[in-house]
């Protein structure tokens, strides 16, 4: 839908290292730039990213490509999407190219700008609220929880007075529509149709806020001890989806990019005790059980977290019930936070203070162990024939583990917490231990072997002569004309330059959507990896000639030793017209092995003279 034209440029201004910055931090190691992939977990970094071809590649998981690519994988939107929000970034207009799309969205997108506008003033609306007379006693409130006028600004923390037609009539003055704020649930039509009031009466108002900053939602608490309901929540509407936000995220996110870390908390006023108290990289659900889109939102920011729920016996389950969740995304580290048990972390505050808290945090355990630890405890204190349904329970919890190395040690930690037998333990909750066992070992090596993998081992020759190849029109040209790909032993990279070379457009985006994907990945590679060839023109000209007398050499002495096997089994034929005719192909192969031996001493004895003219002891 997004002309071509504008694609190609928005990928090619791109700066795609300042785009993965603001996910992953990266270092600059043997001039190359890396960082833990965001896409699995990983505690050596093996993500990589290309500057000059604005590429990225995982040699761990093998995710890589282009910044759209980056932003498509990482944020979960569409292509589309990606270049349009890349676009933004570059101040570069994107139309699509149907006039009927382009009216649907531009309807859309002043829909929802109008819906902004409108929760906007409604903020304003209760802010006046909360700084007049009348909003005394949710100041009084919001002081006797202990929060401070600085935190109240900054969460724009306000009051809904009792009046039930003061914002029908602000809005009217504002000349919004007024069937738009219902559908924001900030006002419900009477039942007679006589008009509209307000939901929001008498209440200390909690703005929601999407990541950048847009009010999406509101969230009240009542002021009066008799209202039955304690919370009102605004309904979903175009700009709110429930349980695909964080309250407080937008607040957070600079703390959890200093901290390294995100608490995660139940409820609002949690989320704001934490930030009066310091522990500003804190988050809230929303009050709701955590959801996949939650965490997929935190994943984007925090790669480590720290939930504290409730200590009471509802919290604690739903900390086990985020277990799954969270570890489906793969974050690097899940701890819980062990709250007493008739707290929560605003009571803890204000009893224990900052420092109470702060220790509180440090004492925390990995969120598996602490879960497998509470199930065993619970197993424990039922008698033997009421333990079927937490032996089932213990079972999915340990299931959730997708790595068989973190299966394994919990299904041995369960045994050791029960005192039971591992295999008859594993039996008991529905798993094959010595399958468990080997498919752990088997994990195990894997890990050995990655970490001897592609990221570590040096460029092979071959793989470098391709680099230069694709890094040079005139090398590429020469190459191809040359007929030389059988020099090339490596099939994939022999598959890959065959591919190549039929390709009319080979810039990124070209490669992008014409390659295959086997082609496309062993791109990634050759231009993520380290290649030991000089940079200069002159250096690198010189040092790839060298590489091709190599590959020469080494292929002109497997074809000889191919020749020789075919000579023997024509003397013993008695062939003697084959045997002439393989002598004369040797011959000619040990004319290609001299003059390869001889570039090579070119080569080396240029390579030193220009090394000892450029040492700093000359």
């Amino acid at each position: 839908m997004i002309d071509e034209s504008v694609i190609r440029t928005v990928i090619e201004r791109t700066d795609i290292v300042r785009l993965v910055k603001e996910y992953v931090p990266l270092r600059t190691k043997s001039g190359r730039l890396w960082g833990c992939c965001p896409f699995h977990h990983e505690k050596t970094p093996s993500f990589t990213v290309n500057p000059d071809r604005g590429i990225f590649y995982c040699f761990g998981c093998h995710e890589g490509g282009n910044a759209a690519k980056f932003l498509m994988k990482l944020e979960g939107v569409s292509f589309p999407e990606a270049i349009e929000r890349l676009a933004e970034r570059l101040g570069i207009e994107v139309k699509p190219a149907d006039k009927a799309t382009i009216d649907a969205r531009e309807i859309e997108k002043a829909r929802r700008a109008s819906l902004f506008d409108i929760n906007r003033l409604a903020l304003a609306y209760f802010e006046q609220a909360y700084a007049s007379p009348d909003g005394s006693a949710c100041r009084e409130y919001a002081q006797s929880r202990g929060i401070s006028p600085e935190i109240a600004k900054l969460f724009h923390l306000c009051f809904a007075p009792e009046s039930w037609d003061g914002i029908v009539d602000s809005l009217k003055t504002a000349r919004v529509s007024l069937e738009d704020a219902r559908t924001l649930g900030l006002i419900a039509a009477r039942n007679d149709g006589s008009g509209y009031y307000a939901r929001f009466r008498n209440r200390f108002m909690f703005p929601v806020m999407n990541v950048r900053g847009d009010i999406i939602a509101y969230s009240g608490r009542t002021l009066d001890s008799g209202e039955v309901a304690k919370y009102i929540n605004s309904p979903e509407s175009p700009i709110y989806t429930k349980g695909e936000h964080l309250f407080g995220l937008y607040q957070a996110k600079n703390h959890i990019a200093r901290e390294h870390c995100a608490i995660l908390v139940e409820g609002n006023v949690d989320a704001v005790m934490m930030h009066c108290y310091g522990f500003c990289h804190t988050v809230a659900s929303l009050g709701t059980a955590l959801t996949p889109k939650q965490v997929d939102l935190l994943y984007r920011h925090a790669k480590t977290v720290y939930i504290m729920y409730d200590g009471d016996e509802a919290g604690q389950k739903s900390m086990m019930r985020a277990l799954p969740i969270l570890l489906a995304r793969g974050f690097e580290g899940l701890f819980a936070v062990q709250l007493p048990r008739e707290d929560d972390p605003d009571s803890f505050l204000k009893v224990y203070g900052a420092d109470g808290m702060k220790m509180l945090i440090e004492q925390a355990k990995p969120l598996g162990a602490w879960c497998i630890e509470r199930k065993c405890d619970q197993i424990l204190s039922l008698t033997p024939e009421l333990r079927k349904k937490s032996y089932a329970e213990l079972g999915e919890i340990i299931a959730g583990f997708t790595d068989t190395l973190a299966q394994r040690h919990y299904l041995g930690e369960s045994a050791r917490l029960l005192g039971a037998d591992a295999r008859k333990l594993a039996a008991e909750l529905g798993f094959d231990f010595d399958a468990v066992d080997n498919r752990a070992r088997v994990s195990q090596q894997n890990l050995q072997d990655h970490r001897q993998s592609d990221t570590y081992k040096p460029v092979s020759i071959e793989a470098i002569v391709a680099q230069m190849i694709v890094a040079s029109d005139k090398r590429c040209a020469s190459f191809f004309e040359s007929s030389l790909l059988d020099l090339i032993q490596d099939a994939s990279l022999r598959n890959f330059l065959a591919e190549f070379s039929q390709l009319e457009d080979r810039s990124e985006y070209g490669l992008e959507h014409n390659l295959s994907a086997d082609a496309l990945a062993q791109y990634y590679r050759l231009i993520c990896s380290k290649a030991e060839a000089p940079n200069d023109e002159q250096g690198s000209d010189l040092w790839y000639e060298g590489a091709l007398a190599t590959l020469f050499l080494t292929w002109a002495q497997q074809e000889r030793f191919r020749i020789a096997e075919e000579i023997a089994v024509c003397v013993k034929a008695q062939d003697t017209e084959a045997v002439k005719s393989l002598l004369e192909q040797d011959k000619a192969l040990l004319g290609v092995i001299e003059q390869s031996y001889h570039q090579r001493r070119m080569f080396q004895a240029t390579e030193t003279k220009q090394s000892e003219s450029t040492s700093p002891h000359r």
